[in-house]
C-alpha cells in the first residue's frame, strides 16, 4: 500500500498564514498615518483649513504692504487697503455693540498760550500721551503703533495712534488717526460711548509734558468699512488742518459671515 501525504493540518496552516498577512498589512498602513504629512501632504485626519488660511492672510498682507506703502515712508501716498484699515482686531462673535452709561465731564477751555504750546508739543515729534473726550465721559491712554497681523488692530482696552501712511502725531499739522474696540470679550471697550458724541463736542489731546490741544468735532457717522477705505477725511492727503480722526467699530450695518462687524464709526475733529 502506498503512502498518502497528510493533509489533516492543511487548513489550520492556511490559517495561520492569512492572518501573519493581515498584521503585516495593518502595521504598513499604520507607519503610513503616522508619516503622513512629513511629504507636505496632511495626515489623516488632519484639517488644512487652518494652514490654508493663514498661508492665504500673510499672502493678502504682503501684498497690501508692498503695494500701498505700509511703513512710515513720508514719500508715500497711497491709501490703505481693505486688509489693513479694518479696524477690528479678533471677532467678537455677533455681539451687539453694549450700552453703556456716560457721565460727562466739564468742557476744556484753553488760552492761547495753552494752545501755543499743545501745538508746539504736537511738533516736536514726541507723542501723545491721551485722549479725552469730555462729553461722554471717555478718557484712555494713547499709544504709538503701526499695522498688527496687517491691519490698523489695537489689542484688547489698548487706544492707538496709527503711525503708518503718513498719518501724523496726534495734534500735528495733517491728519492722526485713532484707534479702538468698541467691545471685547462679550464686553464694553474703550471706544464704547464713541457713538455717543455729538457734533461740536471737545475732543482733548494730551502730551507727555502735559500740554494740551482741544480739537472741534465736525463729523461723527457709520461708515461701511469698504468705504472708509477711500475716505478723504480719514486716508486723504491733508497739510492745512490739525486733525483728528477716531475710529471704531460699529454694528449698524450688521455682521460678516466670519464674526467681524460690517461698519466703523469714525469721528472727525480739527483743532478749535
Amino acid at each position: 500500500m502506498s503512502e498518502q501525504p497528510d493533509t489533516s493540518r492543511r487548513p489550520g496552516v492556511l490559517v495561520a498564514i492569512l492572518v501573519a498577512l493581515a498584521l503585516v498589512a495593518a502595521a504598513v498602513i499604520a507607519v503610513a498615518l503616522l508619516r503622513g504629512g512629513e511629504d507636505g501632504s496632511p495626515a489623516a485626519g488632519t484639517s488644512t483649513s487652518s494652514s490654508a488660511s493663514s498661508s492665504a492672510s500673510t499672502s493678502s498682507t504682503s501684498s497690501s504692504k508692498a503695494s500701498s506703502g505700509t511703513d512710515d515712508d513720508s514719500s508715500s501716498t497711497s491709501s490703505p487697503r481693505s486688509s489693513s484699515t479694518s479696524t477690528e482686531g479678533s471677532p467678537d462673535g455677533e455681539t451687539k455693540d453694549p450700552e453703556v452709561e456716560v457721565t460727562p465731564s466739564s468742557e476744556l477751555s484753553l488760552s492761547a498760550e495753552q494752545v501755543a504750546a499743545g501745538k508746539a508739543a504736537a511738533d516736536s515729534g514726541s507723542g501723545a500721551s491721551s485722549v479725552s473726550i469730555p462729553a461722554i465721559g471717555l478718557e484712555h491712554d494713547l499709544e504709538a503703533q503701526g499695522l498688527r497681523d496687517g491691519k490698523v488692530n489695537p489689542k484688547a482696552h489698548q487706544v492707538i495712534w496709527f503711525t503708518g501712511y503718513d498719518r501724523v502725531v496726534p495734534g500735528a499739522t495733517g491728519t492722526s488717526v485713532i484707534a479702538g474696540h468698541v467691545t471685547s470679550g462679550g464686553g464694553p471697550d474703550a471706544f464704547a460711548a464713541l457713538e455717543d458724541v455729538e457734533l461740536g463736542d471737545g475732543i482733548v489731546i494730551t502730551y507727555p509734558g502735559g500740554e494740551q490741544l482741544r480739537f472741534e468735532i465736525s463729523r461723527a457717522e457709520i461708515v461701511d468699512k469698504t468705504d472708509l477705505q477711500h475716505d478723504a477725511d480719514v486716508w486723504g492727503q491733508n497739510s492745512q488742518a490739525r486733525r483728528v480722526v477716531l475710529v471704531t467699530c460699529d454694528d449698524e450695518l450688521g455682521f460678516r459671515e466670519d464674526g467681524h462687524r460690517k461698519a466703523n464709526f469714525v469721528v472727525v475733529a480739527e483743532q478749535a
